[in-house]
């Protein structure tokens, strides 16, 4: 091993992701890990596995065990992944497209700012999208608060996720923690892998898609000696807007946005991270749109600044559907640039899903799917 892989092993071993060498391993952990196989059956085999959790648990054993057993590198578990990716395309939704990738240039590394609609779906459809154009895929960045169980950090770390640890606690311990994650990317960009990272902290449960100055600064860290702009620049920061026609977790994003009203602060349940991981792979999506866009460029003084740019491209890629228009006239706002009038689409299952969401929680749900039309009408 040279110096410089010695190095970059030691000084990020706690963040990054597997290497091939590690992959027989932990796949080998996984096959024999039960809440692995429970979580599995859970998600593929829902009906079984509540009523002979074995049986599902062992179909699911035998499954795996056939399709994993003989990976040995990343690249592996990712084609693996990608046909598993095809099936939750094919089935839960109405067409996935994916629009700006051929503006990029295929030997370019980037740092994609993501819009978060979804745990897991934002980074796989970009992966997705990245492994049929024949693209490498990316280093996606996971906060180490979704660390809650051992096989979801394998399963992670195994598709190229590395950690950003949030749970640090003081200062200084919080500055290096940024600052190890920042030089990771910068040294991942060097070595000419893409990066994935929300623009700001969590699911942007209400629909406003903000980016939070805060990630624009951590990505400039390791070279905060540097001029910003150039710094900037030389980070291909390229906004990436992701719309969904249907959200498979309104209802429980909208309950959580009612006990903060309620309560002021909602309190994470455990396991509920892998619960909404779940319901956000199996739920229907309806259309799915994926825009890039534009590398930035030119002069920027400060985080903000980049920020906002961000911002405006995050919002002009995004993707409006009926329901987006209809939820923000259920809450008595009208909008001029409504492209569907009155009478011109089926409604009836706009109304279903709404009052499949508790009461209480009706004009949040509402307010997540009104939200992008006036987050849309700033850029």
């Amino acid at each position: 091993m040279c110096v410089k892989a010695e190095y970059i092993q030691t000084m990020f071993e706690d963040i990054r992701p597997y290497r091939d060498d590690e992959v027989r391993e932990v796949i080998g952990e996984l096959l024999n890990d039960p809440g692995f196989l429970s979580f599995v059956a859970n998600w593929k085999l829902p009906r079984l596995d509540r009523q002979v959790s074995w049986l599902a648990t062992s179909l699911v054993a035998i499954y795996l065990k056939r399709h994993l057993g003989k990976v040995r590198t990343v690249r592996e578990f990712q084609e693996v992944v990608a046909q598993v990716v095809s099936r939750i395309v094919d089935d839960t939704t109405d067409g996935f497209i994916c629009e700006g990738l051929a503006g990029l240039d295929s030997d370019q590394s980037y740092v994609f700012v993501s819009n978060h609609r979804d745990i897991a779906g934002d980074s796989m459809l970009l992966d997705y999208a990245l492994y049929g154009a024949d693209r490498d895929t990316v280093r996606i960045a996971v906060g180490d608060n979704l660390v809650q169980v051992g096989f979801a950090t394998h399963l992670m770390k195994l598709n190229r996720s590395f950690f950003i640890k949030r749970s640090e606690q003081g200062p200084k311990r919080i500055y290096a923690a940024l600052l190890q994650s920042s030089q990771y990317i910068h040294e991942s960009l060097q070595d000419g892998h893409s990066i994935w990272i929300a623009q700001s902290e969590g699911r942007a449960k209400d629909g406003m898609d903000v980016t939070e100055p805060a990630v624009i600064k951590m990505l400039a860290l390791a070279k905060r000696k540097a001029d910003f702009s150039e710094v900037i620049e030389g980070l291909n920061i390229v906004p990436m807007s992701i719309s969904y026609e249907f959200d498979p977790c309104d209802a429980s994003k909208a309950m959580a946005l009612s006990a903060v009203d309620s309560g002021g602060a909602y309190s994470k349940p455990e396991g509920e991270d892998l619960v909404d991981l779940i319901h956000g792979l199996n739920g229907y999506k309806g259309r799915v749109v994926l825009r890039l866009g534009s590398p930035i460029r030119g002069h920027y003084s400060d985080a903000e600044s980049v920020a906002a740019e961000v911002d405006r491209q995050v919002r002009s890629g995004l993707e409006l559907f009926p329901i987006n228009y209809w939820a923000l006239a259920q809450l008595g706002i009208t909008s001029s640039d409504n492209p569907y009038p009155k009478g011109s689409v089926d409604t009836a299952q706009f109304q279903e899903r709404l009052l499949a969401c508790p009461e209480e929680a009706r004009h949040h749900w509402l307010t997540m799917y009104a939200n992008p039309v006036l987050n849309k009408s700033q850029s």
